[in-house]
């Protein structure tokens, strides 16, 4: 495995996905970033960012709609609500019955490394009145 060196735009960006629990696309970490180091590029973030996801520090998420890519800090595995109004991005607990699951021998699939949930609909803000 190949050493990688900690830099600062590093740690800069996974602090702003860890002390951030909304769900930031990278155009938004970027700016974010930019208030501590205001030379930083927009290429070095996406860079580092599929680095910390790489290393599993960070989560990329898609919802398959049309919308940007968001990330967040990797944490207790959760499931993800999205919007497809506003693409508002928000944490959903998963079900009791797969929280315990272990994803890694089920049925015929072998190796799995992680579950994700996306849940697609209208949040309480953008859903018609009823």
């Amino acid at each position: 495995m190949k050493k990688t060196r900690h830099t600062r735009q590093r740690g800069v960006i996974l602090e702003i996905l860890r002390s951030d629990l909304v769900h930031l696309t990278a155009e938004e970490v970027y700016q974010k970033a930019r208030k501590s180091l205001p030379s930083i590029s927009l290429g070095t973030v996406y860079r580092n960012l599929n680095f910390l996801c790489g290393q599993g520090l960070a989560r990329e998420i898609r919802s398959g709609e049309s919308g940007s890519a968001r990330f967040e800090a990797a944490r207790d595995p959760h499931a993800h609500f999205h919007c497809r109004t506003c693409q508002e991005v928000r944490d959903i607990p998963l079900p009791d019955g797969l929280k315990e699951t272990r994803w890694e021998n089920v049925g015929p699939i072998a190796g799995v490394s992680r579950l994700d949930l996306h849940v697609v609909g209208e949040c309480a803000d953008c859903s018609p009145a009823q």
